[in-house]
């Protein structure tokens, strides 16, 4: 390692310096190191950025910053200084370096990924997983949790002690086991409470043990790949940061060290990884934005606790700046880097930054962050409060809307910021007046069209099919004859009701008492019987006949029926275990209400149970308000599409319902703000389920009945809902 004289500059003692190897001091407490003047702007645009980090690149202990930013689509990177501080080379806005501890915020990721899945409980003991391995000098792997190595609660001593932290500087190349940096850890007595590097060791171990594979290759499957993060990788013991890379420096007691060829075994999955700061900055936007952890696992990441270093969640730091901005993230020194990547809790404003020398650094981060987050700061009214008040108000409409003559009961669920919440209001049973429950399940009508056109949408992604494809491709000369040629009519036209072939349902239908058994032949036979209501793509017109033929088209393409295709695709991957497919059953399975239908006298009766064969793939679905947020926050999360397939299922024509798209249709409320969802009209039973862009908010009603009183009361909670 090459020395290098600094000119001026504070300096730091060896011992000092190396304390905050693999994480940095806690933001929050800089003074007048902050350019109070810069913090008070408003972020306009990027010329005061440039300035703050142009202004840190310039301080002569500082080589080079690399910086980018996410605000939703919108991605913009910088870099400034040099990258050699012998060579002049500049610094380039693409370079890779090392990550150090943000490395365990993609531990924490498949960890959380894994309890989602149940191969793993958060409060697992250590010693159900890692037998032996943490016991004798005071530790007891029994009575520590997986959740606390996750949070840094765990008491495990950290292994990067002064004596070893000295000998990386003097040796950089040696190699270390896990089993190595575990033991020397547990030489060292509990500790009460503080962050840790052995954590994330231990953590390895037991995704190893879970799942038969090495932590690299489960960040690798499980989000480098999905994220295509293509410039991020576990370096394993390689000395050298591969393709172009700056130089990283260490401040050595007013001498920066060039350290960056770097053996980063003893780091291991507490901070060896390599990445860019657009692949941060793609990674935190998905992490925050929930596109990589269900709602519930969300939350569980997010529950912090505090230790001298900071609040921490699991894999994650909530940072509080000197002027009150909260964001969300995680820190991370190595000898050679300073780094931050993170952003506001919705992943809807990210950053990373790294400067290529470790020492000396805070303020100038901490002075960046400021800048870029200044308008960010809270305000007087919290959003817990916010919502609170919010719910109050939500739940005394959903009791007023409840006692409409018309309208039995009430279900109510959804995400309020993330956040899951259910209610229930009115009878289940008009004549016995029990109270409808929150967890009822229920006939979801033509709700089942979302989950079709997502199948659909995933062929596609997976170019099992095009969207153009004609129907007569899949379903040779299943649409022929009396005006319609299957030729002309596409796939995209039979999921956005623009295709022109005529609905097999009819008026007596809805007032039925009873219903034969039907078979998909019949009522795709039933459909075509009638001409067609306009040539295709002339017109637009809501036909259930689209949606049994784009069912069947699934089949087709897959070899199975579309209920298995959608069990493995969706029902199973996000747990909807109260979800199911009626068929021909008349039954409605697990505990639910009377549901009623409207006879032409307007009068309620009991419709409950009935042949429900005629509704097929068009809305033969049963579920509950828990069961489809989920599905709907995956899915306009972005979690069960690409985000080219959500454009496709989000580009609309007009239709009487508002924006019609791929199985799913935008409102837009007096107030302009916009949702997206379906609504689901079957004997018995009107849902309404949807909510905004990001799967942040959602919301899903139901009522026990049908008829108009049903449908205004469920327009009217979803007004209320998102007017706020």
């Amino acid at each position: 390692m090459k020395p290098f004289p600094m000119q001026k500059g504070a300096s730091l003692t060896l011992s000092a310096l190396l304390i905050g190897t693999l994480i940095l001091p806690t933001y929050g407490c800089a003074e007048a190191s902050v350019d109070q003047a810069i913090t008070q702007q408003q972020n306009t645009d990027h010329a005061k950025i440039k300035e703050a980090i142009d202004k840190a690149a310039a301080s002569e202990n500082i080589p080079g910053v690399l910086f980018a930013v996410k605000k939703g689509n919108d991605f913009w990177s910088y870099a400034s200084g040099e990258a050699n501080i012998e060579s002049k080379k500049p610094m380039e806005a693409d370079f890779s370096f090392r990550i150090g501890s943000i490395t365990k915020s993609f531990v924490g990721v498949v960890t959380l990924q894994l309890a989602e899945e149940k191969k793993l409980s958060l409060d697992d003991s250590l010693e159900k997983w890692l037998p032996g391995v943490v016991q004798g000098n005071g530790y007891d792997g029994n009575k520590i949790t997986i959740r606390q190595l996750l949070n840094h609660s765990s008491g495990v001593a950290d292994y990067l002690d002064d004596e070893l932290k000295e000998s990386i500087i003097q040796n950089s190349t040696q190699t270390f086991t896990a089993e190595q940096l575990i033991s020397r850890a547990l030489k060292h007595t509990p500790t009460t409470g503080g962050y840790s590097n052995t954590n994330t060791v231990l953590m390895k171990l037991v995704i190893q043990k879970v799942t038969g594979e090495t932590v690299a290759e489960q960040i690798k499957k499980r989000v480098i790949e999905p994220l295509q993060l293509t410039e991020t990788f576990f370096p394993a013991k390689s000395q050298s940061i591969p393709k172009n890379s700056p130089n990283g420096y260490f401040n050595n007691a007013g001498t920066l060290m060039d350290i960056t060829d770097l053996n980063p075994s003893f780091a291991d999955a507490a901070g060896a990884m390599i990445s860019t700061t657009k692949d941060l900055t793609t990674f935190f936007s998905a992490l925050l934005g929930g596109k990589l952890l269900t709602p519930e696992m969300q939350k569980e990441m997010l529950t912090t606790v505090s230790n001298p270093h900071g609040k921490f969640g699991l894999g994650i730091q909530e940072v509080t700046l000197p002027n009150g901005t909260t964001i969300w993230g995680h820190q991370g020194g190595i000898p050679g880097f300073t780094n931050f990547a993170g952003g506001t809790k919705d992943g809807e404003h990210v950053i990373a930054m790294s400067i290529n020398a470790l020492g000396d650094t805070v303020s100038h981060m901490e002075n960046i962050q400021m800048t870029e987050f200044s308008g960010q700061a809270k305000q007087p009214s919290t959003p817990d409060q916010a919502a609170q008040k919010h719910g109050k108000e939500m739940k005394d409409f959903i009791d007023q809307k409840a006692k409409v003559e018309g309208v039995p009961g009430i279900i109510a669920a959804g995400l309020r910021d993330g956040e899951y919440w259910s209610y229930a209001a009115g009878v289940a049973n008009l004549d016995h007046k029990n109270p409808m429950e929150p967890d009822f399940t229920f006939r979801i009508g033509s709700v089942t069209k979302a989950f079709v056109a997502t199948l659909v949408l995933q062929l596609a992604q997976e170019e099992k099919l095009n969207l153009d494809d004609s129907v007569e491709k899949w379903l040779p000369g299943v649409v022929k004859g009396n005006g319609y040629d299957g030729n002309k009519i596409t796939i995209r036209q039979l999921l956005n009701q623009t295709s022109g072939i005529a609905s097999y349902t009819s008026t007596d239908m809805r007032y039925a008492t009873s219903f034969p058994q039907y078979t998909v032949d019949d009522l795709v036979r039933m459909g075509l019987a009638k001409p067609p209501v306009f040539q295709p793509g002339a017109g637009w017109d809501y036909s259930n006949t689209n949606t049994v033929l784009a069912g069947l088209v699934i089949q087709k393409v897959t070899g199975e029926t579309y209920d298995v295709q959608m069990k493995k695709r969706i029902l199973d991957p996000l747990q909807m275990t109260d979800t199911s497919f009626s068929g021909s059953n008349p039954k409605i399975p697990g505990q639910h209400a009377t549901g009623y239908n409207m006879n032409q006298a307007g009068k309620l009766y009991d419709f409950t149970e009935y042949n429900p064969s005629w509704a097929n793939a068009a809305g033969e679905m049963i579920s509950t308000g828990k069961d489809l947020t989920a599905f709907f926050s995956a899915l306009l999360g972005g979690k069960l599409l690409s985000d080219e397939m959500m454009k496709q299922m989000t580009t609309g024509v007009e239709s009487p319902f508002g924006k019609y798209g791929l199985g799913l249709y935008e409102v837009t409320l007096p107030n302009g703000k916009t949702y997206w969802g379906h609504g689901g009209g079957i004997h018995g039973f009107e849902t309404l389920a949807g909510g905004t862009l990001g799967g942040k908010d959602i919301l899903v009603t139901n009522i026990n009945a049908v008829g108009p009183e049903p449908v205004i009361a469920n327009q009217a909670m979803f007004e209320k809902e998102f007017s706020r």
